[in-house]
């Protein structure tokens, strides 16, 4: 958990060497994207520390204060990181506000804006996988079992309706390739 943690926080901070615990609090003090991915990272620490009775018994009074926070993040900041969600370390959550993630795996080191709707076409079933490196913009809506490639750009208000291959821009309604080979390291 801490490991993710700390990669989420050099995301924000933007650097590649170890931080420090003062880094660490004020990249938590200044972005509200990050505040949310370590309440998630509590939850699923939580939900997968459990071996034992005995485990279950010492962490059984964490719920309480994970459901809270959770919900203040949800009310606060309207971001919604649900624990169906597997979120690699390195996640960058730019602007809050509108974003829903559930039932999907992002990769490590994406980026995602506000409005953004990560999750299966209803409530079950099984969401969208987000390669390494992606870099989704503001209101866009992946609903469904697609798929985007590694270090794939997914313009802002675009609404993925199939596919997106690895290294290239989509845009539109329905997204679409707009161009192949596309470099988004600028934005990450």
């Amino acid at each position: 958990m801490f490991d993710h943690i700390r990669a989420d926080a050099m995301r924000v901070q933007r650097m590649t060497s170890p931080l420090r615990t003062r880094d660490v609090i004020l990249a938590l003090w200044r972005n509200y994207g990050l505040q949310a991915l370590v309440i998630y990272r509590f939850g699923r620490w939580l939900s997968t520390a459990q071996n034992g009775v005995f485990q279950a018994i010492l962490l059984a009074p964490l719920y309480p204060i994970y459901w809270f926070l959770a919900l203040g993040a949800r009310k606060a900041y309207g971001i919604q990181l649900a624990q169906s969600a597997d979120i690699a370390p390195g996640l960058y959550i730019g602007h809050f506000g509108g974003i829903e993630v559930k039932n999907c795996r992002i990769g490590a080191h994406c980026a995602i804006q506000q409005q953004v709707k990560l999750a299966p076409p209803t409530n079950s079933g099984r969401g969208p996988t987000i390669g390494e490196g992606v870099w989704i913009g503001a209101h866009v809506q992946i609903r469904g079992e697609f798929a985007v490639g590694d270090g794939a750009t997914i313009g802002a208000g675009a609404i993925v309706t199939q596919n997106i291959p690895g290294r290239c821009l989509a845009l539109g309604n329905p997204a679409r390739v707009a161009q192949r080979d596309y470099d988004n390291q600028a934005f990450l």
